[in-house]
């Protein structure tokens, strides 16, 4: 709606449909950001009017086989990984990336945290797993 027409910072294109990324660039405001989650693969023309003129800078996802990369995250230096030698495996140690952890009740200061220049990355924990 009109309402909402170059409002948002940033906007999140999910659907991978040539209309969420128009209605994506529509809804964020001049040098914002749309971050793509999914890739367009329909064969439609693109216009590239509203990036240009409102300097929208776009940001892409890299996508892959989540449940790979959630088992990737998981090794250990020196685990059992059956017929694989502890030595080929090597944990990608991304905890040395996050800043700080917070609670979901906590949102708001984690926003605050990330927005801080020092800050490389937050996490949100949203269950007491």
């Amino acid at each position: 709606s009109s309402a909402h027409a170059a409002k948002y910072d940033a906007v999140v294109e999910v659907t991978g449909s040539p209309a969420g990324l128009k209605l994506a660039a529509a809804l964020c405001r001049p040098m914002g950001t749309v971050v793509l989650k999914s890739t367009c693969a329909a064969g439609e023309e693109f216009n590239a009017a509203p990036f240009v003129i409102d300097e929208l800078r776009v940001v892409g996802s890299r996508c892959g086989p989540i449940d790979r990369a959630l088992e990737l995250l998981s090794l250990k230096a020196g685990g059992d990984y059956g017929e694989v030698s502890a030595e080929m495996v090597k944990p990608l140690g991304v905890e040395k990336y996050v800043t700080k952890v917070f609670p979901l009740k906590e949102a708001g200061e984690a926003i605050k945290c990330a927005a801080e220049k020092s800050t490389m990355k937050v996490q949100i924990v949203c269950s007491d797993r």
